[in-house]
């Protein structure tokens, strides 16, 4: 049984109802008004994103695309969540999962500010990277990944199918690798890899510049 430290638990709930509260009303409104829209359209007569809302960097991370999507999601916080929130203490833990899903969210946009100038505004595949918009925790729970890796570089994982046990750091840069060269190469259509990428780098920071690398006091 895992156990759920208080922050953890309240975002656990939080996600959860915000789940299955989006299931019986309006799917569009909710994804119109709070996933997360890139702010800048390149090369369009505006510039600006018309469907962007500034409250978007914040509540797109309590949004998700489906149930496997949100189980994920959820399954790497209550199982990494509780030893960093116990590290940092709840305050912190808290300012950091935020903090590392906003800035999964600029980093993200930024990739797709560079897609965007690939291609003319007119063209498909430009309104189509414009007006897709994105939801999910994976920006903050690959923060998570990555304080575990720093603060618990040597804890031995298990990941399921695989019976061979690999350190934490190990398994970290491996998965941060392989979402950065997916983000690259196009790999996996509809998974926002580089939010994933900007999680790992958002929280990297945060943990070696900022103090979220020492003990609570």
């Amino acid at each position: 049984m895992f156990y759920l430290s208080p922050v953890v638990r309240n975002l656990l709930i939080v996600n959860v109802v915000v789940f299955f509260l989006s299931s019986f009303l309006n799917s569009d409104y909710i994804a119109a008004t709070f996933a997360f829209f890139n702010p800048i359209l390149p090369g369009s007569p505006d510039l600006l994103n018309p469907n962007f809302k500034i409250w978007q960097p914040l509540t797109y991370m309590f949004l998700h695309g489906g149930t496997t999507h949100l189980l994920s999601n959820m399954l790497g916080l209550i199982i990494f969540g509780p030893g960093i929130e116990t590290f940092l203490g709840s305050k912190r833990f808290l300012i950091y999962y935020l903090v590392t899903g906003i800035g999964a969210s600029f980093i993200y946009s930024l990739a797709n500010i560079y897609d965007m100038m690939q291609f003319l505004p007119e063209s498909g595949a430009y309104y189509a990277i414009a007006k897709t918009p994105m939801v999910g925790a994976s920006g903050a729970i690959f923060g998570i990944l990555i304080a575990y890796a720093y603060l618990f570089p040597n804890n031995q994982l298990i990941i399921f199918p695989f019976p061979i046990p690999i350190k934490a750091k190990y398994y970290v840069f491996l998965y941060g690798a392989y979402e950065l060269y997916a983000g690259i190469h196009g790999t996996s259509l509809g998974i926002a890899h580089f939010a994933h990428v900007g999680g790992l780098l958002v929280g990297f920071v945060l943990l070696r510049f900022f103090g979220f690398g020492r003990p609570q006091y």
